[in-house]
């Protein structure tokens, strides 16, 4: 009896200190019309892309994960029996998973990829300049043809060619940009080529402007929110990422 008294304290103390060092990720997964998305598998990873928390979305689209207080570098929603015949994916970059955080994924057809977000060094700093690589199913199996997309992959990187699956272009009507939930303007847009393992992409750089209310927030991180509808193929993706406030 004492001996299960001891086992059952040692675990409420350690269960005690495990509450302290955690927090919880959580939302709904959704299409862009609300509809709520099932059996969407919920990662967060390191910077080797290694799996370290993992769930499923519920029939609501709801899901939850109980994380050790850390910042990750990526979170990541997928459908895998819809994965590149009829959506893509979500991705979410540098989590700052220090208090229980809200992640609410959205994803269709577009992917919105690689986020990432700065401040210009120059006053009065009132931008963002963010940068994604979007990528589109419908050029995707256009570009792919008859080949799967590894042997795609493999060609581009032997070749150092270009994967040409963005938006020939985008403009600020595409664009609905949020900084912590409000809306932000678009005051720039550029397409650049990128060099990514062996082979070229486009992506965009775009600058944006911070809400005024943006100012008056205590917390250390900005979650800046890109959705993308493009007008060339009709299609819809966000995606979004976390960035540290210089105050």
């Amino acid at each position: 009896m004492k001996k299960l008294m001891i086992i059952l304290l040692l675990s409420c103390v350690y269960t005690a200190l495990y509450s302290q060092d955690s927090v919880r990720i959580h939302g709904q997964v959704t299409d862009f019309n609300g509809i709520a998305i099932d059996s969407v598998t919920i990662m967060l990873k390191n910077k080797n892309f290694e799996n370290l928390y993992e769930t499923v979305s519920d029939k609501n689209g709801n899901y939850s994960l109980t994380v050790l207080k850390n910042s990750y570098y990526c979170f990541y929603a997928i459908r895998l029996v819809d994965y590149a015949k009829t959506k893509l994916e979500y991705w979410a970059w540098n989590i700052p998973a220090f208090h229980d955080l809200e992640i609410n994924p959205k994803y269709e057809r577009m992917e919105v990829y690689i986020m990432n977000a700065f401040e210009p060094q120059v006053s009065p700093h009132e931008t963002y300049m963010v940068y994604f690589r979007p990528m589109s199913l419908t050029k995707s199996h256009k570009f792919e043809g008859k080949r799967s997309i590894k042997e795609v992959e493999r060609t581009a990187t032997a070749e150092k060619s270009l994967m040409d699956i963005a938006p020939e272009s985008i403009t600020a009507e595409e664009l609905t940009v949020h900084i912590n939930g409000l809306e932000s303007e678009v005051v720039g847009i550029n397409k650049i080529k990128e060099y990514a393992r062996g082979a070229y992409l486009y992506g965009y750089l775009i600058q944006i402007k911070k809400p005024v209310d943006t100012y008056q927030r205590d917390d250390d991180y900005d979650k800046i929110t890109i959705q993308l509808h493009s007008k060339e193929t009709d299609e819809y993706g966000m995606g979004e990422c976390f960035v540290k406030r210089v105050k």
